[in-house]
């Protein structure tokens, strides 16, 4: 039934954001990804790269953008806020309300769907599957917590936080974003500008960080940091970096590699399913010219 999707991607940032009617956008944090419809955008099938982008076409796009769905892509393996961060990204009102994004709706059902199944089938008990969840062995002793960032990792940290009785403090300097939140949970916010960090547990969750490294570092009693890029200093006992934080989770790695084995299968039955649709429409999407 894909036999015409075209899916661009990305775990770089992009010079030269693409800018077209007949493409959408998704972006999370780790990666960016565009949809669109070869028929809409015509594009070489064995073409496998596009300014900078690699680009999945027909059947292994959708296979591809499985994947992604279930957190099989992720850094922290099969973790579940991608799945709500898609469903998020592609509800009706999202989309641009052509026939296409009509169809880029029917994708995200499909998608869901199978995400479902392999999420019961495959992914139950696989550790610990949240950024939320993943923060408990190191912060259980930590009454106090100074959350740095708004974006979308906030989203699945943030939950945990509160449910745990933290006291949270957010910083971040998107006010919009820091009077949304403020009005979900029980925590107090701070502009970068206007907090100092005082002896509590801190957990940086942005790319942005505008405050002096070694002060920082001296003033907190544990830092988690889920940057990708870490700071490079063996004598800082209490800063946990993201490679600790996933290497820590070794106890499912044989679990998991077994776990990965079954699923390729599956996941080639999913989408050959997808495949013998195709013999039965003749164009697969509706005609999505507007």
């Amino acid at each position: 039934m894909w036999s015409n999707l075209i899916l661009l991607h990305s775990t770089d940032p992009i010079s030269k954001p693409l800018d077209d009617s007949h493409l959408e956008v998704w972006k999370t944090c780790q990666r960016t990804l565009v949809f669109t419809d070869n028929r809409i955008f015509p594009m070489e099938g064995n073409e496998r790269f596009f300014d900078g982008w690699e680009v999945y076409h027909g059947y292994d796009a959708y296979r591809f953008l499985l994947e992604v769905v279930s957190g099989l892509r992720s850094k922290l393996f099969g973790e579940s806020e991608i799945q709500a961060q898609f469903r998020d990204r592609f509800r009706e009102e999202n989309t641009n309300g052509s026939n296409f994004g009509t169809s880029l709706l029917r994708l995200r059902d499909q998608i869901l769907e199978h995400t479902k199944q392999i999420r019961s089938k495959y992914l139950v008990g696989i550790g610990r599957q949240t950024y939320g969840s993943v923060t408990e062995s190191y912060l259980h002793n930590h009454k106090e917590v100074t959350l740095l960032g708004t974006g979308k990792l906030v989203d699945s940290i943030l939950p945990y936080l509160v449910s745990k009785q933290k006291v949270v403090r957010l910083i971040g300097r998107n006010q919009n974003r820091l009077q949304e939140l403020s009005a979900l949970y029980p925590i107090s916010t701070y502009h970068w500008e206007d907090y100092k960090p005082n002896n509590e547990a801190i957990i940086i969750a942005s790319s942005f960080l505008p405050f002096n490294w070694d002060e920082m570092i001296k003033s907190s009693s544990i830092i988690l940091d889920f940057r990708e890029n870490k700071v490079e200093n063996k004598n800082y006992d209490h800063y946990i970096p993201l490679s600790q934080i996933l290497n820590d989770l070794h106890e499912t790695d044989e679990q998991i590699q077994a776990v990965k084995m079954d699923l390729q299968y599956y996941l080639t039955e999913l989408t050959r399913e997808r495949e013998e649709e195709q013999l039965h429409i003749m164009n697969g999407w509706e005609d999505l010219l507007v």
